[in-house]
């Protein structure tokens, strides 16, 4: 969360997931009500992607940010206010076309992030703490039962967490920083052998910004 002073902001993200392994079934918890349009020969396995990747341009006026991006391949906007020590920022996709294909029929994705953090040596190192309460997309494989070929189809999921980071100024113009976040899948659990486990998921974030 960086309080600029106008400019134009440039954030390149790369994340690592981990906390999830391996290819097991997706049970949908017992209140997530099923898509009528679900193709019933198709199952979806836990075979997800480990890395992530985003980019965005923001522009902030006064204590008020706002700005688009891509999250991999899918566009985004988010906007929100920032200061030195409190941030409240939302984003949503701009729902272009229907990704989602089983339990949930929209393929909506959006979500809120609020953020506290200390600023320390002239605001020039941050350390903070966030708590976010989203609705992710993620690639997931679809699988023809019957068949051993699978294509990449994006699943829809709800996630409450929360995480810690460290950010700093690295140059005149360039900050660095680094996120540990923890999320409960509120959508999904994967079942493994004849019990049913809830998907915890960890992500390993490194930042850079250029204004």
């Amino acid at each position: 969360m960086e309080q600029g002073d106008g400019d134009v902001q440039i954030n390149a993200t790369v994340s690592g997931v981990f906390g999830t392994t391996g290819k097991n079934k997706l049970v949908p918890y017992g209140n997530v009500k099923r898509a009528s349009l679900r193709d019933e020969d198709e199952d979806y396995n836990n075979f997800e992607w480990k890395f992530q990747s985003a980019f965005d341009v923001q522009k902030q006026l006064k204590n008020f940010k706002f700005g688009v991006g891509l999250d991999w391949l899918s566009p985004y906007a988010q906007m929100g206010f920032v200061s030195d020590y409190f941030g409240v920022m939302g984003w949503s996709n701009f729902h272009l076309w229907r990704f989602e294909k089983v339990e949930y029929a929209a393929g909506w994705g959006g979500g809120i992030t609020i953020i506290e953090q200390l600023p320390f040596y002239s605001r020039k190192l941050r350390v903070g703490l966030t708590q976010h309460l989203s609705r992710n997309g993620r690639e997931a494989y679809k699988n023809k039962i019957g068949e051993l070929s699978a294509s990449p189809a994006p699943v829809f999921y709800d996630e409450v967490g929360g995480g810690v980071y460290v950010a700093g100024i690295a140059g005149k113009r360039l900050g660095m920083g680094l996120e540990l976040r923890y999320g409960r899948d509120l959508t999904y659990k994967i079942m493994k052998g004849e019990s049913e486990e809830p998907i915890d998921r960890f992500t390993l974030t490194v930042n850079a910004q250029w204004w």
